[in-house]
């Protein structure tokens, strides 16, 4: 159900200390996602998706629904800089039969082949697999943040300045 408008800036009650995350609050979220900043070395297109994902995950606090849209975008972001990182090296990000785009799971095997990223990359395709077919997994701040800070690492990574 959607809040009623005189009560939109009140904690979701799954934050409000009745239920659900008791001591996650808003100052805890905030400090969660200002450590998740990516380096200068990423274009602007990618940090903007960035964070709006980060935004979805602070404002959770009043809205518990964008908890589990923050975790769910956070694998279409981390496609798209996968995607304009290899582009702009000159790599194709396309399937040479079908012209279709790559998915998340061979741009990253792509992306580790040409050293642009060394992280474990295993779980990921499984964990955006959840997300995006649909679940009725509740989640939690540390949950979340455990999937944003391995996506906001691989960014990192494959923009830094010692990347090829």
């Amino acid at each position: 159900m959607i809040k009623a408008i005189d009560s939109l800036t009140d904690a979701d009650p799954y934050f409000a200390g009745n239920v659900g995350f008791i001591g996650a609050s808003l100052t805890d979220l905030h400090a969660d996602m200002v450590k998740l900043e990516l380096p200068a070395t990423v274009p602007d297109n990618i940090r903007r998706v960035h964070d709006a994902v980060r935004h979805a995950y602070l404002y959770s606090y009043y809205s518990y629904d964008l908890l589990t849209l923050a975790a769910a975008e956070a694998f279409p972001c981390l496609e798209f800089a996968l995607r304009e990182r290899l582009a702009g090296l000159g790599i194709p990000v396309t399937n040479s039969k079908s012209g279709r785009l790559l998915m998340l799971s061979d741009l990253l095997k792509l992306a580790r082949t040409r050293n642009l990223i060394r992280s474990e990359i295993d779980s990921i395709a499984r964990m955006r697999n959840m997300f995006a077919h649909g679940s009725d997994a509740i989640l939690n701040p540390p949950m979340v943040l455990t999937t944003l800070q391995l996506v906001t690492g691989l960014i990192a990574e494959m923009f830094s300045s010692a990347a090829p």
